[in-house]
Parts: structure tokens; sequence; C-alpha cells
């Protein structure tokens, strides 16, 4: 039978193993926010630019047409 310093022992490895992963859980959260606002930004900054290429291409085909 196990005497109680070695359980005593044996749950002090498994909180500190438990913290462990807590800790790692926490920075991958806070790396997983970091590429989403990464993100978030890209995808605005994509939407942005294909919207002034629809302008000059539409500003474009006006103005061939006009002079043509």
């Amino acid at each position: 039978m196990d005497k109680p310093g070695d359980i005593l022992l044996a749950l002090g490895r498994l909180e500190g193993k438990v913290d462990a992963l807590i800790a790692q859980q926490s920075r991958t959260q806070s790396e997983l926010d970091d590429l989403e606002k990464r993100l978030r930004i890209l995808e605005g900054s994509k939407a942005l630019l294909l919207g002034a290429c629809t302008m000059l291409g539409g500003l474009s085909s006006y103005l061939v047409t006009l002079y043509t």
C-alpha cells in the first residue's frame, strides 16, 4: 500500500503538470488571438484593394467607351 507521502508526492506532480497545461493553453489562446487579429487586418486590406481595383476598372471602362 502507498504511504501518504507517496500519494502527496504524486498529487504534487499531477498539480504541476496541470498547471503547465493551463499555462500552455493560455499561451496558445494568446497566439490564436494574435493570429486572428492579423488575419482580420489582412482580410480588410484585401477587401479595400479589391474595391479600389474594381473602381479603377470601372473608371477605365467608362473612359474607353467615352472617348471611342
